[in-house]
């Protein structure tokens, strides 16, 4: 998985745990000291975090921190229905036209690291 679908798969798992925990994003923000644009931005993958901050992020909303860490599949085809479902949600989320400009970028790199 590549760098900028690991935020996004990372922000899309946070955003449903800070919903089924209740919080606002004001709420989170005030819990792990950051502002409510930046739990926007971790949220939508724009923006990356440090590990001290995935750990105070998951306590806030009463996860362990791998609950909100992106799958990881040694299997092609498992990558495939990964993204394919991260397409969707990205798709719900964004825009058709954004979700297919990351996918194919994503999938633009991966035939490029295969060249090398």
């Amino acid at each position: 998985m590549y760098k900028n679908l690991i935020y996004k798969a990372f922000g899309l798992k946070l955003r449903d745990a800070r919903k089924r925990a209740g919080l606002t994003q004001v709420d989170l923000a005030d819990r792990v000291g950051l502002s409510r644009t930046s739990i926007t931005n971790i949220e939508k993958g724009r923006q990356g975090i440090s590990l001290h901050m995935l750990l105070q992020l998951a306590s806030a909303v009463g996860v362990q921190p791998v609950g909100l860490l992106p799958e990881t599949k040694n299997s092609p085809k498992q990558d495939l229905i990964d993204r394919k479902i991260l397409k969707q949600k990205l798709r719900e989320e964004e825009g058709v036209s954004w979700a297919e400009r990351v996918i194919s970028l994503g999938m633009k790199m991966e035939v490029d690291d295969e060249r090398k």
